[in-house]
């Protein structure tokens, strides 16, 4: 029978065998297996390493009894242990796969040969800005290149639609008349002017005390129309957001329209040098939102994550993208390997020198963007794949300061150096060489000796950082509870920054006076503009705080004071000349001149009624 041919195979393999030799058996070839496969009916096909593990663990097997010609059962043999799972064999990897997969460090140090000369490019054939601008143009003209007009139209259509969806839900709100461009202006010069006076409280820029009024706002907008426009400010519409889950739902879409066109119009007036360097920023939010993020060391640590690619001369933002959460599409090599190869798209196969920090860097991506010809220069953790193994953490522990280490593949570099504490480099553009660099010291400058990664790394990385500094001078915006603001005024003040850097650039050759090169003069000029002709209050119905005080031609004993009533009485002067508030409510105040016994608002009412008293014509 079938089953008893089975087992006469079974016995010839494990103990009838014709060689006498000592040597373990190992099983048979494939082909032996397959002598007569006519007499074997087996129900599956034995390899030869199956057998060595599944007979691996027999010692001995007591012989087998035939059945008479009848076809009694048969004894089987008991297994001895447990059964053994079929090992899997390994695929070997070729000497190329290996190759590709292991970096061959050497301590032999060679020249590293750049094979691509970055060469500038714009439309003159040479780096930096790229506009059409004439001669005499003003501030605001640079800052319109990145903010064009038609961005304060926009922003008033999108206002008015959400003002009018809000009151569909909520009811009609009769304090609400629609906005202009003209005031959006003004409402957009505010928020550039919160940051250029800085105090405790919003209301406090309308406050009636001379020592906190700041006349530069309250005089071209009220308080209350400041607060329906900052209600109601918008600027997309929300009806043709998709909703979350959907395939085309964008957590920015709040703000999408204002980023893509900062975005664009930032790299199409602004060509970068050969050196570029990549970092992340942050937008400062402490509330709650689902792609928050926390960076320790920061000067803000909680708020939104933007990836950031500037310049490292000036601080001009070239690129940038808010960090969403975790990324689902493939990423093989990481995210610092992903964000990295997608910011620098545009800037790639042109012989760029790329600059970033050990968040980002991998021997991968060093090899990825040589084969793209573009070079790079990266502090790098020693735990990373590929790094030296002869630079690893227990070496650096043992170095002292000022002691170097060199590994070189090709152009690239791998650096350990000690200096107050370990310092790894990885770089395909420096010389693996010491350089020379003045630092700081107690009575003066000292010249010390430094490698040449460190030294280019330290000279072109801080372009981020410089941006973040030019930013924090002027903070633009006030605090909210909703996240999108935050964002909407980095990207302005991204605009605005970017704007006086493309203005500085092309006004270099012209020799100027410190005054009026400055930041902050530009930022006022664009900021005057913005204001000029668009004021959305009358000036009689509250007066400028510089006009308080002491009228010039009236007598000493008539000072503006507080009149130490228990309530605000309405003014003399606004109830003559029939002034009143937006609400159609008398002028109340508190001030007024003991002498004439009258309470008058500080400034023109308090001017305007002693000029008149002087004149007799009262």
């Amino acid at each position: 029978m079938a089953l008893n041919e089975g087992l006469e195979v079974w016995r010839s393999i494990l103990g009838n065998s014709d060689d006498d030799s000592d040597t373990p058996f190992e099983g048979f070839l494939l082909e032996e297996v397959k002598g007569d496969e006519s007499d074997i009916d087996l129900g599956v096909v034995i390899r030869q390493q199956d057998l060595r593990e599944d007979f691996s663990g027999i010692s001995s097997v007591s012989p087998v009894s035939s059945s008479d010609s009848s076809g009694s059962a048969t004894d089987l043999p008991a297994a001895t242990g447990p059964k053994k799972r079929c090992r899997k064999t390994k695929k070997r990897l070729t000497k190329k796969q290996r190759d590709e997969t292991t970096v061959r460090w050497s301590d032999k140090l060679s020249t590293v040969k750049e094979e691509t000369v970055f060469e500038g490019f714009t439309h003159e054939g040479k780096v930096g800005v790229s506009h059409d601008l004439p001669v005499d143009a003003t501030p605001f003209d640079y800052f319109s290149l990145l903010i064009p007009d038609k961005f304060w139209s926009d922003v008033a259509e999108q206002t008015n639609l959400y003002a009018t969806q809000k009151q569909q839900e909520k009811g009609v709100d009769k304090y609400w008349k629609e906005t202009t461009p003209e005031e959006i202006k003004i409402f957009i010069f505010v928020q550039f002017m919160f940051g250029i006076h800085h105090l405790p409280e919003t209301s406090m820029y309308w406050s009636s005390d001379p020592l906190l009024r700041v006349a530069a706002i309250a005089d071209v907008i009220s308080k209350n129309r400041y607060e329906k426009l900052s209600q109601y400010f918008h600027l997309n519409d929300n009806s043709k957001a998709a909703a979350k889950g959907d395939a085309e739902y964008d957590p920015l879409f709040k703000v999408r329209t204002l980023l893509e066109q900062v975005r664009t119009s930032s790299h199409a007036h602004y060509h970068p040098g050969k050196h570029i360097s990549i970092d992340e920023a942050m937008v400062k939010f402490n509330g709650r939102l689902s792609f928050k993020q926390y960076i320790k060391g920061k000067p803000n640590p909680w708020g939104i994550k933007v990836w950031c690619v500037a310049d490292p001369r000036t601080g001009y933002m070239l690129d940038f993208d808010p960090y969403l959460g975790k990324v689902h599409e493939p990423m093989p090599y990481g995210l610092g390997h992903h964000v990295i190869l997608r910011m620098s798209s545009r800037f790639l196969d042109k012989g760029h020198h790329l600059y970033f920090d050990n968040y980002f860097s991998s021997v991968q991506l060093a090899e990825d963007l040589q084969r793209r010809e573009t070079y790079m220069c990266s502090t790098i953790r020693i735990n990373r794949k590929n790094w030296p193994t002869d630079l690893s953490g227990a070496v650096a522990k043992k170095m002292k300061s000022g002691d170097i280490l060199f590994r070189q593949c090709g152009n690239m570099v791998a650096t350990l150096w000690k200096d107050k504490r370990p310092v790894a480099v990885l770089s395909t553009n420096s010389q693996p060489k010491m350089v020379k660099e003045q630092r700081k010291a107690p009575g003066g400058k000292k010249e010390i000796k430094i490698p040449a990664p460190v030294g280019n790394y330290n000279g072109n990385m801080g372009g981020v950082d410089l941006g973040d500094q030019l930013s924090s001078y002027y903070p633009v915006g006030r605090p909210s509870v909703r996240w999108w603001r935050y964002l909407c005024w980095w990207l302005l003040q991204t605009a605005m920054i970017n704007a006086f850097l493309i203005w500085k650039a092309t006004n270099k050759p012209v020799q100027r006076s410190r005054k009026g090169t400055r930041h902050i003069d530009f930022r006022l000029e664009v900021l005057r503009t913005l204001c000029q002709g668009n004021a959305v209050r009358k000036h009689d119905a509250r007066q400028s705080v510089s006009q308080a005080g002491v009228c010039a031609t009236e007598p000493a004993s008539h000072i503006s004071q507080h009149m130490c009533a228990l309530r605000k009485k309405n003014c003399y002067w606004c109830e003559k000349q029939k002034i009143r508030t937006s609400k159609n409510y008398s002028i109340q105040t508190v001030f007024g001149c003991m002498t004439c016994n009258v309470n008058l608002c500080k400034g023109l009412c308090f001017q305007k009624f002693h000029l008149e008293l002087a004149s007799g014509s009262k």
